[in-house]
């Protein structure tokens, strides 16, 4: 006679399945693991291993992977111009943006596969407690305009805050809506209007934005400095799943 958890296995229940490749998760594991499966293991040892962490030297200010410690390209261009010099503490990512995770990006953002944060939730969460330990922040989702997160159903970037049980709060509203992948990188750089707040909405508080990308680290530019000037915060650091 089959056990309930032998049958299970067999039939391949969603609970046992990898969230991106969708293969029985005890391949990866043995039946002695099965039985202390923790609840935040939604994927497969092989696509686990096809996520690349960022370790070892990082630029100081974006957390790009590179040789040396010193600023790396974009942050000394950004460091340079006297508009957007010291408008971003920090910022801080998980993953390198390989070819797997591009794919499974997309799923994410564009293909409506909430579920799929999950798959980062392990990793994004104990990342951020070693990042982020100092003083309490409020967490700031990037928005998307009302026409995406009507398109795609949900925000990433909330998806992404609400793995981390620290206050969330949106003060941003977009008002920009181009993509900043249709764009060049001098396009993403030169300074516009992309956010707007209302004034002293997060006056004097410590605000960590959350993304899914940092890329030339525009968006995060943009919303700082939305930030700082309306809404009077007292400083603005960045967290994101990738960098590119």
């Amino acid at each position: 006679m089959k056990t309930r958890f032998a049958q299970a296995i067999e039939e391949g229940g969603n609970k046992l399945n990898c969230l991106i490749c969708a293969a029985p998760l005890l391949h990866s594991f043995s039946w002695h693991s099965f039985f202390f499966l923790r609840s935040e293991e939604k994927i497969c040892r092989e696509c686990k291993e096809n996520f690349i962490e960022i370790k070892g030297t990082v630029c100081p200010k974006c957390g790009r992977p590179q040789g040396s410690e010193e600023l790396c390209g974009d942050c000394a261009k950004w460091e340079a111009n006297p508009l957007t010099r010291s408008l971003l503490r920090q910022n801080r990512s998980v993953y390198l943006y390989n070819t797997f995770m591009k794919e499974v990006l997309a799923r994410f953002k564009f293909r409506g596969d909430a579920e799929l944060v999950f798959a980062f939730a392990p990793s994004f969460i104990s990342a951020f407690q070693q990042y982020f330990r100092r003083s309490p922040s409020v967490l700031v989702p990037i928005p998307l305009s009302e026409e995406r997160k009507a398109e795609r159903g949900f925000n990433q970037a909330e998806r992404l805050a609400s793995l981390l049980q620290i206050p969330v709060i949106h003060p941003l509203i977009r008002i920009e809506n181009e993509k900043q992948s249709k764009k060049s990188r001098k396009e993403r750089i030169k300074p516009k209007t992309v956010f707007r707040t209302e004034k002293g909405s997060v006056k004097n508080l410590d605000v960590i934005l959350i993304d899914d990308l940092y890329t030339t680290g525009a968006t995060l530019h943009h919303a700082a400095d939305c930030l700082m000037t309306s809404g009077e915060t007292k400083s603005v650091s960045s967290y994101t799943l990738i960098r590119s």
